[in-house]
């Protein structure tokens, strides 16, 4: 009676070798990615060495050289970290977010979170200066006051508000010692020491003690060469990819400037790149800052453009400084030519290639806010009247028409312009543009006020937008000249009994906005997380936010999806992370060398999806036994198509192979691959 059964797995497993292997991330599995570079504290634990840089945490097993990394993905609470000290008699160590919620990290694995610190409602500044330990308590010189966490029992247990900059404590004598600008105060322990009253000023010079009791960063002096694979800064402000890389320009506002260091970072193949930042400031004689844009040559994988927000556009060449455009040498035009500054107000933006390989930009409060470095290297500046006084153009786009649509975000200006350009590009005589500052909504109400951030043309035609009031969507672009051109705001159903409905997301300033395969959209807030939504925007299929996702912050700057594998690269104000969304980029036709499913084999312990890719969009699959017997069917998300692995009955489907046929949506094509299924 054994035997045929037997038999029967001896054929699986013959089966198994003949399935194609590929490694990918599974469907809803997120990744952190954050920078590990520029090292400002370490905390020694036995043979491992605690590294806190950037705001994140890693570890040095100096034994065995291991590196491991912490984050809110596994097993940390937060992200963002500022303070890290480490107590060895319970293996514990203090972790201090900038947003002053605490981690106690045990036995290098365990994480207990004490948000109450962060939760308290208090006016002074939280900000932890230094951290001493005494028997099972941790004392944390704060700005305002001491905070006292018991580690046996891993709980806060006091706070000791003396209204004052404490900068280092200490325990002796049975006295808490404290260390201000004011002097040296003293509290005995087994006093109230709640109570102001029962501190004392014991010293006004403090430098004796702070000699021997001020923080020290570096317990241990940090190897060099251990700083793990990462991003060099954790600003992911603009993003965009080309093919398999990911570039990343660090940012810079047009307004309000942030003045981040000069950004530009690629990731292919988990491997992280950077461009050459050091010596362009010397050769320039300018800062080298702000960089909003970066854009890869479509004949030259291995050249550059990167725009700023005031000292106009980089060249680079195998990632490295070649040339930089400015008012100087370029038709580049300040937006303040009488400052005697005037070459750190050459704002560009929205750099993008069109379709003949020349590359565009946008400027800000020009009379050429249009300019063009053609592929020969000429230029050609284009004057529109209406966009003279514009300010703050962003985001640029090639629609499937070819037109040429960019984004400006200033509330009092803001809005779309749009150029229908000639062939020729120097000839303007019959350029059809526009600049809408006040759109009118489906219901001829005029949106006024309205700041327009991100721009994105669906793969129906419909170009999103998003803005200050929510998004917007323009279902008939290509009348976007008429004068009686409006757009639409996506109402949906409150389904309260009361058949009224909302707009869609309308108190929500929109920053980001990304088309996956299967048409849907993925909504970047600038305070509300990111939003999943249906092709039409009629469906929530999900809101990640901090609070219930390892998303690192609910403020969303830029997103960008891998064309081959649908992942979701979500770029926030503290860090980059992704998420591995169940739809891809559909293939023109089926190849049979391009389907696959994973994992496969389905072994006994996976309990999740299983993935089948490399199909036509909109595919009908059918998924059946070797008897032909229907097990499941469904319709593919662009090119993708997942299964939970049970029946129509919801039963996990038993030991096999499983057929999966899929056809495109009119049946005239099809392919069939296979799934291997071990209980």
């Amino acid at each position: 009676m054994k035997l045929p059964y037997i038999l029967f797995l001896c054929l699986i497993y013959f089966s198994l070798y003949c399935l194609p292997v590929h490694a990918q991330n599974a469907v809803g599995e997120w990744h952190t990615h954050l920078s590990y570079h520029n090292p400002t504290r370490s905390e020694v634990a036995g043979n491992k060495l605690f590294i806190l840089a950037n705001g994140a945490l890693y570890s040095y097993d100096k034994e065995d050289t291991e590196i491991r990394t912490y984050s809110k993905l596994f097993p940390l609470s937060d992200t963002e970290i500022y303070h890290i000290a480490y107590q060895p008699a319970y293996r514990t160590l203090v972790i201090v977010y900038s947003n002053a919620n605490i981690d106690l990290l045990t036995d290098e694995e365990y994480v207990y979170n004490l948000p109450d610190y962060k939760n308290k409602n208090m006016t002074q500044d939280k900000t932890v200066r230094h951290t001493c330990f005494y028997k099972e308590c941790a004392y944390l010189s704060t700005a305002s006051g001491i905070l006292c966490i018991n580690l046996k029992k891993r709980e806060i247990t006091n706070y000791y508000p003396l209204n004052k900059d404490v900068l280092a404590c200490n325990v002796s004598d049975n006295h808490l010692y404290a260390a201000a600008s004011e002097g040296l105060f003293a509290g005995l322990l087994t006093d109230n020491l709640l109570d102001s009253n029962n501190w004392n000023k014991v010293s006004d010079d403090v430098s004796e003690f702070l000699s021997e009791h001020r923080d020290i960063p570096f317990k241990e002096e940090v190897p060099e060469n251990i700083t793990p694979d990462s991003p060099v800064r954790n600003y992911p402000y603009y993003m965009n990819f080309t093919g398999d890389r990911l570039l990343i320009a660090g940012g810079g506002h047009i307004a309000n400037r942030l003045n981040r260091p000069g950004t530009i970072m690629t990731f292919k193949n988990n491997t992280w790149k950077s461009f050459q930042e050091q010596g362009i400031s010397e050769q320039t004689q300018h800062r080298y800052n702000d960089i909003n844009c970066v854009v890869q040559d479509p004949q030259d994988a291995t050249h550059h453009f990167a725009a700023s927000a005031g000292e106009g556009i980089y060249e680079f060449k195998d990632e490295k400084f070649v040339r930089w455009y400015s008012m100087h040498n370029s038709p580049l035009e300040s937006a303040l030519p009488d400052e005697p500054v005037a070459d750190s107000y050459v704002r560009v933006n929205g750099l993008i290639y069109d379709k003949e390989n020349n590359l565009w930009m946008v400027g800000c409060e020009v009379q050429h806010a249009v300019n063009v470095l053609m592929k020969n290297g000429d230029w050609v500046s284009l004057h529109y009247p209406e966009i003279v006084k514009a300010s703050n153009f962003g985001r640029t786009m090639f629609d499937r028409r070819g037109w040429l649509w960019a984004t400006s975000s200033r509330i009092e200006s803001g809005g779309v312009f749009c150029l229908n350009y000639n062939e020729t590009i120097e000839d303007t005589s019959d350029d059809r543009h526009k600049f809408i500052t006040q759109f009118t909504n489906q219901d001829g109400t005029i949106l006024e006020q309205l700041a327009v951030y991100c721009i994105a043309e669906d793969k129906e035609g419909d170009i999103w937008i998003g803005t200050n009031k929510g998004p917007l969507v323009l279902n008939n672009p290509s009348r976007y000249f008429n004068d009686n051109f409006y757009c639409t705001q996506i109402k949906v159903a409150r389904n309260d009994g009361s058949d009224l409905a909302d707009f869609l997301l309308v108190n929500e300033a929109i920053n980001a906005v990304a088309i996956d395969g299967a048409n849907r959209k993925w909504i970047g807030t600038a305070s509300s997380g990111i939003y999943l939504l249906s092709a039409d925007g009629m469906e929530t299929i999900h809101h990640f936010t901090e609070e219930n996702s390892p998303l690192l912050s609910n403020s969303i700057e830029s997103i960008a999806i891998h064309p081959r594998t649908g992942e979701v690269f979500i770029g926030t104000g503290k860090g980059l992370v992704s998420y591995q969304s169940d739809a891809t980029e559909a293939e023109s036709s089926f190849k049979e060398n391009d389907i696959y499913a994973y994992p496969n084999p389905v072994r006994p312990d996976y309990d999740g999806v299983i993935t089948v890719t490399g199909m036509v969009y909109d595919s009908d699959v059918k998924i059946v036994d070797t008897a032909g017997r229907l097990i499941y069917q469904g319709t593919s998300l662009g090119g993708q198509f997942t299964w939970n692995g049970r029946n129509k009955q919801g039963r996990r489907v038993a030991t096999g192979i499983y057929m999966v046929l899929a056809a495109d949506s009119e049946g005239k094509e099809g392919v069939v691959t296979k799934i291997a299924f071990i209980r």
